[in-house]
């Protein structure tokens, strides 16, 4: 049996659960977007909206203590020096990824549940106003 959505019923609580889900997954869908952009251009770590997340990726991969003192002497010195802050980029870069990922995925799994709360809720009222009662106008013979 296939549901029929009764369009008069889409009010209320699941219009606006609907809504709102469509909301959030759009909101998601930008989000995940600007991530990987960022992700994918030199220089995509200097946060433009999300700071207080920057600043948590930084935290979580702190630069090596001894990086800082290391002064190169020498040519080979300086190319393993230079290995060792571009790998500590690219590992905030990745961190910062798997960070705004995470958040775009929360967030668009919200947008989800409310959309199926609302959708749900529509069907059972559809269903509802559809029941024959067995006398009056929703009589079927």
């Amino acid at each position: 049996m296939t549901a029929v959505f009764v369009r008069a019923l889409f009010r209320g609580r699941c219009r606006r659960r609907l809504l709102a889900g469509a909301c959030l997954l759009a909101v998601a869908i930008a989000y995940g977007s600007y991530a990987g952009w960022a992700f994918g251009r030199r220089g995509g770590d200097d946060p433009l909206i999300d700071r207080p997340l920057a600043w948590l990726a930084r935290s979580l991969t702190p630069p090596p203590v001894h990086l800082g003192s290391v002064v190169p002497e020498n040519n080979r010195e300086l190319y393993l020096v230079t290995v060792i802050s571009d790998q500590q980029d690219t590992m905030f870069g990745l961190t910062l990824l798997v960070l705004r990922m995470i958040l775009a995925l929360t967030i668009g799994g919200f947008g989800l549940v409310l959309m199926t709360a609302g959708a749900t809720e529509w069907e059972v009222l559809s269903e509802a106003v559809g029941k024959p009662t067995g006398k009056g106008l929703g009589a079927r013979d």
